[in-house]
This record gives C-alpha cells, sequence and structure tokens, in this order.
C-alpha cells in the first residue's frame, strides 16, 4: 500500500522476520547502515542523539545528513526528525523546520507489518517542498525494498 499526499508519505510492508528481527535492523548502528545505505559517523540510536551519515548509494553518494532521535520504543516505535531531500550545499538548513519519520512494527501472521511514515512536508518553504516530497517518495520506496531484503535473507 502506498499512500502520498502533500504532508506526508507513507509506506508499508509485510516482512517475513519477527518484530524484535526488524527492531533490530531498525535501531542496531551497524545494521541500519548496511540496509540504509550510509557510514555512520557518529552517533547511536537512542532517545535524544543525533545521528550523522554519510550516503553511499549510488544517487546522492557523499551525501553528508543527520537525524535526531525522538522516541523508541522497542519493539514497534522509533521516531526520528530529519531535513528532507538532497541538500544544496550553500543553503542554511538551521532554521527550516524537520520532518518527522515514524517506523511503525506490528507483529502480522508470518511475520511484522512495518509502516513508515514521514510528515511535517507542509511546513516546508513552498518552493522546496514539491522537490523534497518527490525526492523522499522515491527514497522510501527504495528503502523499503532494502529492508525487506536485509531481514528476510
Amino acid at each position: 500500500m502506498t499512500t502520498a499526499v502533500q504532508d506526508k508519505i507513507e509506506r508499508q510492508i509485510a516482512l517475513k522476520a519477527a518484530p524484535e528481527r526488524v527492531w533490530r535492523a531498525l535501531t542496531d548502528i551497524r545494521e541500519f547502515a548496511q540496509w540504509f545505505g550510509v557510514t555512520i559517523r557518529s552517533g547511536d540510536f537512542k532517545p535524544g542523539a543525533r545521528v550523522e551519515c554519510t550516503s553511499v548509494l549510488d544517487d546522492c553518494a557523499g551525501e553528508l545528513f543527520f537525524f535526531d532521535i525522538v522516541r523508541m520504543e522497542a519493539p514497534h516505535t522509533l521516531v526520528w526528525r530529519w531535513h528532507p531531500g538532497f541538500k544544496d550545499p550553500a543553503m542554511d538548513y538551521s532554521q527550516e523546520p524537520m520532518t518527522e519519520v515514524t517506523f511503525r512494527l506490528e507483529a502480522a501472521e508470518g511475520g511484522t507489518r512495518l509502516t513508515i511514515v514521514e510528515s511535517g512536508f507542509d511546513k516546508i518553504r513552498p518552493e522546496r517542498r514539491m522537490k523534497v516530497f518527490g525526492e523522499n517518495s522515491h527514497g522510501w520506496d527504495e528503502q523499503i525494498k532494502f529492508i525487506q531484503k536485509h531481514v528476510e535473507r
């Protein structure tokens, strides 16, 4: 199921893996780096922490970004905030609102239902909003395949 409205991107997938396995893929820094396609520069998954990364994916290799861990409720909810989309090195993002990404895990027959919701695009400047919405929509399409491959192998 795929839902896209101007403020929110939502992706959902049934994974053939136990919730605990999916939770580990989301919150173990080494596993996360593998499937998300990043190298971790600093940080760890704990509420209040900032995780700094460098992308190793083809379309954005070398891009530096960070996300702030807001909430973790094992093994069913992980929430972070970040600046969406590809970064323009000439832009100061310190005053731009962040979007919020929520991962929800539910036990389901045969494994786990994972729902990823990124919201808050309506707070992004209009001239940037549609661009980053499109970039992140495509990104979540890819990331949901990556985590599936990672946890089901």
